[in-house]
């Protein structure tokens, strides 16, 4: 069965990821909030405000735009598997209002053991962003929403990135289309602001535009190796390069590793 990451607007994202080795990479940010699952293997996560470890079972709630070095260890029979569920910022907002009481993640909360219902749970919102139309929009919600109810119980509750620096309204900008010829300029227009303005104050914050689309091209693509089948150089073009080589070198320099070394420690996907 091919791997992709299915998107359903309005309600969330979600999409698996198979690793053959163990993987450490650095500065990884995320930018939306989102529930990983370890199904198998072991999860690290580490930032200035701490770590957190999840084994086979566990789980952890990452806020939005956080980022942490991470280490993927395969389990006792060579591979590490997890999954991901991003909700959507519209539904993260009707449950806070319902339920202000639930402490918002501020960094990430570890989950050590999920009850079988939750992980019940877990694969019927898992089930309706993959379903897309064929369920109901109010139904799919619903699903996300228990999820969201077990998650109020350990007293976690994921929490979009503050959006107030100009660096995030850039990232997110980027985010939305980063195979766009983006331009210092672009973004400027968009924020509604000149671009001397724009620089000034990303230089303030120790972020420039173009510094913001390498970022977000790579951990895009990162994404896109770790949680789909697609070939590399399609990969490549999808966050933006004409080039495969440039690419290439690229995400390398960010992350450490080429990718087709990401690539080669994807475990075939079963049927």
């Amino acid at each position: 069965m091919e791997r992709i990451v299915s998107v359903r607007p309005g309600i969330g994202a979600t999409a698996s990821i198979l690793q053959g080795r163990e993987l450490r990479l650095a500065r990884v940010v995320v930018d939306q909030p989102t529930l990983i699952v370890v199904a198998c293997g072991r999860k690290r996560l580490v930032n200035g405000g701490g770590e957190w470890v999840l084994d086979s079972g566990g789980a952890v709630v990452v806020a939005g735009g956080q980022a942490f070095d991470v280490i993927n260890t395969p389990g006792a029979d060579g591979g590490y598997r997890a999954s991901w569920l991003v909700f959507d910022a519209r539904v993260l907002a009707r449950y806070g209002a319902e339920r202000p009481e639930v402490p918002a993640v501020s960094a990430a909360v570890a989950l050590p053991r999920l009850e079988p219902d939750f992980l019940d749970a877990y694969g019927r919102a898992v089930a309706a962003v993959t379903a897309g139309d064929a369920l109901p929009a109010p139904v799919a919600e619903q699903r996300l929403r228990e999820v969201l109810a077990w998650l109020g119980l350990y007293g976690a509750r994921p929490a979009c990135a503050p959006g107030g620096s100009v660096a995030a309204r850039v990232r997110d900008l980027f985010a939305a289309d980063p195979a766009r010829g983006w331009t210092a300029a672009d973004a400027a227009r968009h924020l509604a602001m000149s671009e001397p303005t724009m620089r000034r104050r990303l230089a303030e914050e120790g972020q420039s535009a173009s510094r913001i689309l390498i970022d977000v091209r790579m951990h895009r693509a990162l994404m896109l190796l770790q949680s789909t089948d697609a070939p590399v150089t399609r990969i490549a073009f999808d966050v933006g390069y004409d080039s495969p080589s440039r690419f290439a070198v690229r995400f390398r320099e960010r992350f450490g590793h080429s990718p087709t070394a990401i690539r080669a420690g994807v475990l075939e996907s079963v049927e």
